[in-house]
């Protein structure tokens, strides 16, 4: 159903290029072009109908929520083009709605499969990653404030050194130990990983 419904969507987006192209030679009008603009849009909700995340409440519905602003903002932009007959604007801005949708469709799939938060940041907007409010797990909040505070960095960020958390942390000598046991809990808690760059940099990476 995912892949027909967004077959759908790439030939509504082509019918449209071929419309605004038209349009400039003066071979297409303003009106028709808008029912085929009102046509994508429904086409879009059926998508986000059929994969709605189920039972997801945390960052990553909150992460798909804000891909789906994104695609109705650009939407609104370009119908105004269209209304305003701007249709070399138009084009440019359908280009830029065409890689949204693609990318939205993408990360509602991994949503709704439940993927890990940290993957699904790897495949988000980094505006997406910046806005997102990470929740730590509960039983981590309780064990350690600080292992809190340096998971959700490494969601957001992906990966970071231990200096680049230290520095991010404003964390000074009588600290240190502190975030020291709060990597060790991490670590044996299984939420982050040490990897081993090819320059020999140590890197910690989240991987649920």
């Amino acid at each position: 159903m995912s892949q027909a419904q967004i077959n759908v969507i790439s030939a509504k987006l082509r019918e449209l290029f071929q419309l605004l192209e038209e349009a400039e030679r003066r071979r297409a009008d303003k009106d028709r072009i808008l029912r085929a603009v009102d046509e994508l849009d429904n086409e879009i909700d059926r998508m986000v109908m059929g994969l709605a995340p189920e039972r997801i409440t945390d960052e990553r519905f909150s992460t798909a929520a804000d891909a789906l602003r994104e695609i109705s903002e650009k939407f609104k932009s370009f119908r105004e083009s269209v209304i305003s007959e701007r249709y070399h604007v138009a084009k440019k801005q359908l280009s830029e709605l065409q890689t949204t949708i693609r990318h939205t469709h993408r990360l509602l799939i991994l949503v709704r499969a439940g993927a890990p938060v940290p993957f699904v940041f790897q495949v988000s907007s980094p505006q997406f990653a910046e806005r997102a409010l990470v929740t730590a797990p509960e039983t981590m909040v309780y064990a350690s404030p600080m292992a809190t505070r340096i998971y959700n960095i490494l969601v957001r960020k992906k990966e970071a050194t231990i200096p680049e958390l230290v520095e991010e942390l404003g964390i000074d000598d009588r600290t240190r130990d502190e975030v020291n046991r709060a990597i060790e809990h991490l670590l044996s808690a299984g939420y982050i990983k040490i990897y081993l760059t090819p320059d020999n940099r140590m890197l910690l990476k989240p991987i649920r």
